[in-house]
């Protein structure tokens, strides 16, 4: 397609995909129509019958984008707002993206990324309220920004007081959208090396990167301090950006982060740290070293949930194995697929 607005007709089509159809919805998407419009209390009483709360409820938003090369940039969009949104302890309501395309683009292109928000949204029942899409020679890939709305009753906001003593829990295999990434764009040269067993296995373990249920449990049974998903700059990114945030110190231990087998063997052929490649999916929790062993019995096969870390005064600073550890950096996933690029292996 050319530079600029979509086809009349295939934008009357997309406008028709709008997620799951929830409460106190009064304008949706439409095309000519320029702002959706909603009935707050109605919106907030699924949130409120989820946490049996009588509570009114807060509003929580969060804007974040897709710029990686992922199968899935819709699902995917959809998928890193509503991970942030959880760490709150709110219900994700709504959903709106906009979405910037190469020229060239097909129509089906376009109808595969709306497709992959409307499915996702369903699943997690998101309801779409609109957005915006053009095609632009700004861009050389598709980029999908996603802006996000949810509500959680006041009573249940996870407020992020954390103190010296308490636990750091990691929930979740790490790794897993970037194994996904580095599995699918490089596909044709692992394969050789690793075989399609093993890469379907990585490919699947980045098909639900969703931290949604996990947080949603947690934060309902437990009421921890503290909730963070892990994306770029890896679980140890996300460990350090959390926690110097708060002004405290932190100190984990590696060989307690779950990775599985695969993720090791892929990473240590690209020489990358596996524990700084881009980790949506895996949840950060703190909690009282009480209520921490009470998440932990919570674990699973497809879900671990291990202790990695205990909380500790600012001037001890952030530490892995005793060693510091350095603010967050590039994502080491760009620096395999670069590898990956140049044949390199």
């Amino acid at each position: 397609m050319k530079e600029g607005k979509l086809p009349w007709d295939l934008l009357k089509e997309l406008v028709t995909k709008t997620g799951f159809q929830a409460d106190g919805v009064i304008q949706g998407p439409k095309a000519g129509c320029d702002v959706a419009v909603f009935n707050y209390q109605l919106a907030i009483k699924r949130a409120q019958e989820f946490y049996q709360s009588r509570e009114d409820a807060l509003v929580v938003y969060k804007t974040d984008p897709i710029t990686f090369p992922t199968p899935d940039p819709g699902r995917y969009a959809v998928l890193v707002n509503s991970n942030d949104i959880v760490t709150s302890g709110a219900l994700p309501y709504a959903f709106n993206s906009t979405i910037i395309l190469p020229i060239g683009t097909t129509k089906e292109e376009v109808q595969n990324i709306q497709d992959g928000i409307d499915s996702e949204c369903v699943k997690q029942k998101i309801t779409i309220l609109g957005g915006h899409t053009e095609i632009s020679s700004s861009v050389n890939t598709p980029i999908v920004s996603g802006a996000m709305i949810g509500f959680v009753p006041a009573d249940f906001y996870v407020t992020r007081k954390i103190q010296e003593g308490d636990v750091m829990l990691c929930v979740g295999w790490c790794t897993k959208e970037g194994m996904s990434i580095i599995a699918s764009e490089g596909y044709e040269q692992l394969k050789e090396v690793f075989g399609e067993q093993k890469l379907s296995r990585l490919m699947k373990l980045g098909e639900n990167i969703s931290v949604s249920d996990s947080a949603l449990m947690i934060n309902k049974k437990y009421q921890p301090g503290l909730m963070h998903d892990a994306t770029e700059g890896g679980i140890l990114g996300a460990a350090f950006e959390t926690i110097a945030a708060e002004n405290y110190g932190l100190e984990l231990t590696e060989e307690k982060f779950p990775l599985t087998k695969e993720t090791k063997e892929v990473c240590e052929l690209l020489e990358v740290n596996p524990l700084k490649v881009i980790s949506s999916g895996t949840l950060l929790v703190v909690a009282s070293l009480e209520k921490a062993k009470n998440i932990v019995k919570e674990s699973t096969a497809d879900v671990p949930i291990n202790a990695v870390g205990k909380i500790v005064s600012q001037k001890q600073g952030i530490t892995l194995d005793g060693k510091s550890l350095t603010p967050p950096q590039s994502d080491e996933v760009i620096d395999a697929l670069k590898k990956l690029e140049r044949g390199s292996l």
